[in-house]
């Protein structure tokens, strides 16, 4: 099965994709609109500042087609951030899928967020499928998206936010799940079997 990874500047793929490999999927890295198409599932991976990000983006004509997308989407980190209106980072635009801003951490014990986080997970979800309802991932970041009704998984780090969301076809986690062990690979599984229905 094919699943394309977003090749943009704001981007760190290497992990991302030898996790995808590992399980079995076929991987197509490209910024070409035409291939991405072809995938069954998409993935928008993001380390970095959100402004370059979206920058980049633009030049390369997938901010436009980003929001069109008719399957499985997955955003991670910095991916997941850009999905909603906007981010105070810059500031940025967002993609406008979700109905959230994304801010600064107000009361974080120190920044940026490094390292082992519990998440908590508040609502059912095929992601979800074979994991405990509270389990640590690794999280890198400075910004965050606020709680409401498409949050799926929430974290506390200083204050409560969204660990991951979603909306029809799109799914996003401030995670990197290709860093957080067994735990993040039974949520790439997931995904991967969710782009085969």
């Amino acid at each position: 099965m094919k699943v394309g990874l977003i090749a943009y500047r704001g981007g760190n793929v290497h992990s991302i994709r030898s996790a995808l490999e590992e399980l079995g999927a076929e991987v197509v890295y490209s910024d070409q609109i035409k291939e991405l198409e072809k995938c069954a599932g998409i993935i928008f991976p993001g380390v970095g500042a959100a402004p370059v990000a979206v920058q980049d983006l633009k030049s390369r004509g997938l901010w436009e087609w980003l929001p069109t997308v008719q399957r499985p989407f997955l955003g991670i980190c910095l991916g997941m951030q850009l999905l909603g209106l906007s981010s105070e980072e810059g500031p940025a635009p967002g993609l406008g899928i979700f109905p959230y801003e994304v801010k600064a951490f107000q009361r974080a014990p120190r920044l940026p967020h490094i390292g082992w986080n519990l998440v908590r997970l508040t609502q059912p979800d095929p992601l979800w499928e074979g994991l405990p309802p509270a389990f640590h991932a690794y999280f890198v970041h400075s910004y965050r998206a606020e709680v409401g009704s498409y949050t799926l998984a929430q974290t506390e780090y200083g204050e409560v936010f969204s660990a991951a969301v979603r909306k029809d076809f799109f799914w996003g986690v401030q995670f990197h799940p290709e860093k957080s062990s067994q735990q993040g690979m039974r949520i790439l599984q997931n995904f991967l079997r969710v782009c085969l229905l």
